[in-house]
């Protein structure tokens, strides 16, 4: 049987286009997955996936409001604890309450990957089901840098955040799972949008910058990743395999990349008007790719 791998990137409030595009494959074009991999907002969508949660998943999304990702609106001080020591601007706990309430690593039915980066040693770390602090890792996952604090998830894995500030695009373990497909769903269109007036404050300034970062990181992945497999088909053609730097020889797979053609709305936007936007415009996008 044919393998098809899952890769979803991460951007916040705009994983509603995330879950829609995986939706439409899903249910109007039948896919099945054989591996998930996520990071940030990706790495929460997909271990629901990966339970087969699916209808509770797109309940959840219907239903967030920003009380219930943010829970109070920051004031003054708020901000003002920025400049006292204080590592973010809120708290996890609305965030570890769905983590804690929604994921059962006992019930993970495909294999899934999730990735989050510790500040202390600046290295990306994997982790599936078996890891004994496997919710607290997709905490961690979510965790974008100054919004929500770091995360110790255990000795070892301290100060952990976002997977996405430095492994946006995770394809090295889908890989090496050897798949004969793998979608690809991006949340950020080809080209960044241009804001007429980014830099508001010094929290704007930090957000867009990690914005541009990582979006730049996905497209450097994604295009070396198809650069690869391109040359492994043709080589093929003329009889020749081409190996990694481990010896062992490439794959080639059929990849498609499901990405917004037009800009989603903020990525800290979860009002239930931004979400629903996002989430039409992911069916409609799977719809243009996938037919």
């Amino acid at each position: 049987m044919p393998k098809t791998a899952l890769v979803l990137n991460g951007c916040g409030a705009k994983g509603a286009f995330q879950l829609m595009a995986e939706k439409y494959a899903r249910a109007k074009k039948g896919y099945t997955w054989d591996i998930i991999a996520g990071v940030s907002v990706g790495a929460l969508n997909g271990v629901l996936l990966a339970m087969g949660k699916h209808e509770r998943l797109e309940q959840i999304w219907r239903e967030l409001t920003p009380a219930r990702v943010f829970g109070r609106k920051p004031g003054f001080w708020t901000y003002s604890k920025l400049l006292f020591g204080a590592k973010s601007i809120y708290s996890r706990g609305p965030l570890w309450r769905l983590i804690d309430r929604e994921i059962d690593p006992d019930e993970v039915q495909i294999p899934i990957r999730i990735y989050s980066v510790s500040l202390a040693s600046g290295l990306s770390r994997c982790f599936s089901p078996d890891d004994p602090h496997f919710k607290q890792a997709v905490l961690a996952s979510t965790a974008i840098p100054i919004i929500w604090p770091p995360v110790n998830i255990g000795p070892g894995l301290m100060c952990m955040v976002d997977g996405a500030v430095r492994n946006i695009s995770p394809f090295g373990d889908v890989l090496d799972f050897e798949p004969d497909e793998l979608i690809i769903i991006d949340c950020s269109p080809a080209e960044p949008p241009v804001l007429p007036c980014p830099a508001k404050n010094v929290l704007e300034i930090g957000r867009r910058s990690l914005e541009l970062a990582a979006h730049e990181i996905f497209l450097t992945d994604c295009t070396a990743l198809l650069r690869i497999n391109s040359m492994v088909k043709e080589a093929a053609g003329h009889g020749v395999t081409l190996h990694n730097e481990k010896g062992k020889p490439f794959k080639y797979y059929r990849a498609v990349v499901i990405a917004p053609d037009e800009p989603l709305d903020d990525a800290l936007d979860f009002s239930p008007r931004a979400i629903a936007r996002s989430m039409e415009a992911g069916w409609e996008r799977a719809k243009q790719v996938l037919g």
